[in-house]
């Protein structure tokens, strides 16, 4: 199977040692655990490494879009906007917590048009989510400088 190349011996051990206590979830179960916590060592390293005081490791990059939200106090009702060329997890994250989704065209490069985000945002409007498609990076520096403007947090 492609990619299955990349597992060698550590990574078969550190995945036997997680299978072997039994316990497959991120909490509880410290009696059967024998000290086994990969994701919450994981977490303490990651946020070590990028310089933050914490990480919270997830399932998926649609829970961490929810998650962020969450932490943005985005929610029912609020608008956020993304571009309508992006992968089904930007909406469905921002549907899952109550939001409304509102798109912008995109550009020549297929991401969010600059242009048009300024003529989505309203007061309802909570946060922006720009996806860089296929390669080619948004242009970041334009949206956050219109959401600056309007103190709208940007989730990139």
């Amino acid at each position: 199977m492609p990619g299955f190349e990349v597992f060698g011996d550590e990574e078969k051990k550190e995945i036997m040692e997680v299978l072997e206590t039994g316990i497959l979830f991120r909490y509880e179960f410290g009696a059967q655990r024998n000290d086994v916590y990969k994701v919450l060592q994981f977490e303490k390293n990651f946020a070590n490494y990028c310089g933050a005081g914490f990480a919270q490791a997830v399932t998926s990059g649609t829970a961490a879009l929810k998650v962020a939200l969450a932490a943005l106090g985005v929610g029912p009702g609020d608008e956020v906007i993304t571009q309508g060329f992006t992968f089904v997890a930007t909406w469905e994250a921002i549907l899952d917590i109550g939001a409304i989704p509102v798109f912008t065209e995109v550009d020549e490069t297929l991401n969010m048009d600059p242009l048009d985000l300024k003529t989505k945002i309203t007061d309802k409007t909570r946060c922006i989510i720009p996806v860089h498609m296929l390669g080619a990076m948004a242009r970041i520096e334009e949206i956050v400088e219109i959401a600056s403007s309007h103190n709208i947090p940007v989730l990139e």
